[in-house]
Formats: structure tokens, sequence, C-alpha cells
């Protein structure tokens, strides 16, 4: 299928793509499930014929399975409403302890391997403007490797970049929170189509790296806030988001010393799970509701991790 350029009318001509989803999502279920029920079954055979098995997952932190539960659910809200995984999972973090700069490293691998996935089907579809995405993704890893960097030599100042994190996941909570009350209103204005598009995707990454989210709210909704398709827009920030969140994560790594491992690793290993079945949930949940719980669990949890910091300074 022939990819739209950014000076194309946005004119959609969907038929290839309607006609190939029954398909595609019938294929999709039964990898999954097949796959779901192979590991489920070598877990229960290693777990019963296997004592060193056994032993070894009695030996992992009780934080790894907390993490594990909290990324299936991110995940899994993230496939139902499109977005808040990198806000509701940071602010999960620092709300369990974990450092500013840990919490993003955590974040950041996780979405890799799905960002990944997304990004090659959005491809494959035909949905990714090419010459929007190259226009993204340079600048937004620019920018989050430096947002990565900063926050990393901070490491040490977590105690103080904790309420300033917490302070954007706020923000995200009430943007998330707006965008709920506003869902289904439409509006008949022809907006001009905004055109500074490396400062976008460069401010993206710096931000999205050191509050661990924010990739998709701020620059996605700016694109279509700013008049750009829907569509092709979603497909080039999912694209581009793969490699921010790659890069990112390398600086983090090197940066870093003593990681959260067992946070990271719930995390990866919950979103993971979650994946293949997020889309299905997603049309059986509504969107608004979701969005409405999501703004106020993450403005709440947020609240909680600033008045935390200001009672400690009084």
């Amino acid at each position: 299928m022939e990819l739209k350029s950014a000076e194309e009318p946005e004119v959609i001509v969907q038929e290839d793509v309607i006609g190939s989803q029954p398909e595609l999502r019938q294929t999709k279920l039964i990898l999954s499930i097949a796959s779901l029920v192979l590991v489920m079954l070598a877990i229960v055979v290693l777990w019963a014929y296997v004592p060193s098995f056994q032993t070894y997952f009695s030996d992992i932190p009780a934080e790894f399975y907390w993490f594990l539960i909290a990324g299936f659910i991110f995940a899994m809200i993230d496939g139902a409403i499109g977005m808040s995984y990198g806000v509701t999972s940071t602010t999960f973090s620092i709300s369990m302890g974990i450092p500013p700069a840990s919490a993003s490293t955590a974040v950041h691998l996780s979405e890799i391997l799905s960002n990944g996935i997304a990004g090659l089907m959005h491809y494959k579809m035909g949905n990714v403007n090419v010459k929007l995405f190259k226009m993204l993704v340079i600048p937004g890893i620019i920018g989050a490797m430096l947002g990565a960097f900063l926050l990393s030599s901070l490491e040490h100042y977590s105690a103080y970049t904790k309420p300033l994190v917490s302070l954007y996941t706020l923000i995200l909570g009430l943007v998330i929170l707006s965008k709920a009350f506003n869902l289904k209103k439409k509006t008949g204005e022809i907006k001009k189509k905004i055109k500074n598009i490396a400062a976008l995707g460069f401010g993206g990454g710096l931000v999205d790296a050191v509050g661990g989210g924010g990739w998709g709210s701020i620059v996605l909704s700016t694109l279509i806030a700013g008049g750009r398709h829907a569509r092709f827009s979603l497909g080039a920030v999912k694209a581009s988001r793969f490699f921010v969140a790659l890069m990112s994560s390398l600086t983090f790594i090197t940066m870093l010393r003593g990681l959260h491992w067992a946070a990271i690793g719930g995390l990866v290993v919950g979103s993971a799970i979650a994946s293949p079945i997020a889309a299905r949930v997603a049309n059986r949940i509504s969107a608004k509701s979701i969005m409405f719980a999501v703004g106020i669990i993450v403005i709440l949890a947020s609240l909680k991790n600033i008045l935390g910091f200001i009672l400690k300074m009084l």
C-alpha cells in the first residue's frame, strides 16, 4: 500500500486494510492463545519437576510481582485508550520508592518491544506518514537522550527530583481527565497544520525521558490539535516511539548504577503478557470511563508524592 506524504490531501482509502482486519485479528488471537497456553504449561511442568526452578522464583523479590501486576494493568489501560502507560507506570514506580531515573528506565525498557511491534503493524497497514516520521524521530531521539542524561546525572538528588516529576505527572493526569470530559466533543473548525515538527519532537523526547512518559500525550495530541491527520499521525508517533524509547533506555543503562531490576523486569514481563490481549479488551470497555479513572488515580498518586515531600521539608 502506498504511504501518504505530508502534503497529500487527507483522503483515506481503507478497503484493503478493513478487508484484512477480521483475518488478521483471528490469526493474532489464535497465536496469542496458543502462546499463552504453551507458556503456562511450561511453567507448570518446570514448577512440578524442576526443584531449582521453584527455588529460583521463590527467591525473586516481592517487588517484581507487584510491578508485573502493575505492568499488566497499565498495558491493558494503554491498549484500551491508546495512552497513559508511561505516566501511570512512572507514578506507580515513584510511589513504590523507585528514584525517577530508574523509574523512567523501567518504563522505557518495557515500551521498546510493544512500540516496535505497534510501529511495524502501522507501517504494514499504511498508517505511517514517512515524511512526518523522519521529522519526528531524530529530534525525538536527541531530546530523549539529553533528558535521560540530565535525569541520570541528578539521580543522587532523587529526593528533590521526585516532587518535580510528580508535578509533571500531576499535569498529565489533569490532561487525561480533561480529555475524558471532551472525548466526544467535535468541531468543524479547519485548523492550520503545525509546521515546527522538529521542535515538537525534541521537546516531546526530552520531557518523556525526564518524566517517564508523555511522548504520545504531548506529540500526538499536539499534531492532531495542529491539524495533522489523526491516523497518519498515530502511525508516525508509534513508529518513532520505538527509537525514542530504545535510545533513552541505552542512555539510562549507560549512566546509572544499581538499577532496580526487579521493577524493570516486572514491568517488562507484565506489559508483554498484556500486549496480545489489550486490543481485544479495548473494544469492550468505555474509553471515557477508563480515562476518567486513570486521570483521577494519577492525580491522587502525584499529589500524595508532592505532599509527602512538603511534609518532610517542614
